[in-house]
């Protein structure tokens, strides 16, 4: 479509790699000692960044990671696999080393769906994809039947009860209002051309945040009641800046919720280019917001 960037990257790849969310990830799981973890499960794990870094804690743990999003699966098998790693498709566990290094698989699945044998895992992560969870009894359930006891579950979420710092919502209002504005812009040159407009329709996507932000004494009493007593709760202040938020915007998982019922690549496009001016007609240059981290161990 004229005016927009076809051929840009839709995935999640790029925001993993934003500076401030790579510093975070580190940070969390610094908060534990995972060097004598012998096999990983990571949850969503996108394009491998935290992944990565599991490994990097433990070099001889065998990880399993899932995603929902083949896309997602290719990029980190690539990852893995330019670093010296066999990597396999699918959910078989192995205890395989090649070349000195264990064998990693990843599959494209969902995270409340795990057909692993009870007790598989030393140690379950999700970072900031927990709350996408619809059914999180369903979830926790599952992680809580694949970990093995004594096993630890991390997780992360800037979208929770408290995410949001005071005063920043005329930001998130501007961000959303400056991309619907932008989208009629486009389609009214378009069809001043004589050219088909932007069509939105609706019902075909998730609302926006549709899931509960649960609280973090609602995540505690959650996680207890399958068995898995938090160890360590911790809130970090994150500033995230226009990049952060330009390089979300272009993440189709997140624009196709923001603004449902329109052309992905047109959401896409549209939140990427007017994250930077939303910020600046607030008058700001980043915005601070809540990070729980939560680690829990199985009974």
């Amino acid at each position: 479509m004229q005016g927009m960037q076809q051929d840009s990257d839709k995935t999640y790849a790029a925001h993993s790699q934003e500076l401030v969310l790579v510093d975070a990830n580190k940070a969390f799981l610094d908060r534990r000692p995972l060097d004598q973890v012998r096999r990983f499960l990571d949850l969503a794990c996108g394009p491998g960044v935290v992944s990565e870094m599991l490994v990097g804690f433990s070099p001889a743990a065998h990880l399993h990671g899932i995603d929902r999003d083949p896309a997602h699966v290719e990029l980190a098998a690539a990852r893995f696999r330019a670093l010296g790693y066999e990597v396999r498709d699918g959910y078989d566990l192995t205890s395989d080393v090649v070349n000195g290094k264990p064998v990693l698989t990843f599959a494209a699945g969902s995270a409340d769906d795990l057909p692993f044998p009870e007790a598989s895992f030393d140690c379950v992560t999700i970072t900031n994809a927990i709350h996408l969870l619809a059914d999180k009894e369903r979830l926790i359930e599952a992680i809580a039947r694949v970990l093995r006891p004594g096993g630890v579950l991390g997780f992360t979420s800037a979208f929770y009860a408290g995410t949001l710092v005071e005063g920043t919502h005329a930001f998130y209002h501007e961000w959303i209002k400056s991309a619907t504005v932008r989208i009629n812009q486009i389609d009214g040159r378009l069809k001043a051309e004589g050219k088909p407009g932007i069509k939105r329709v609706r019902g075909t996507a998730r609302k926006a945040f549709r899931n509960p932000w649960l609280s973090q004494e609602e995540w505690i009493t959650l996680l207890e009641r399958h068995g898995l007593a938090a160890i360590d709760v911790h809130e970090r202040v994150l500033e995230l800046d226009g990049s952060f938020f330009a390089s979300i915007g272009a993440y189709s998982g997140l624009a196709e919720t923001l603004l449902s019922g329109y052309p992905v690549d047109v959401a896409c496009d549209v939140l990427q280019s007017t994250a930077e001016p939303a910020l600046a007609a607030v008058g700001r240059t980043t915005v601070p917001r809540n990070w729980l981290e939560v680690w829990a161990r199985k009974n």
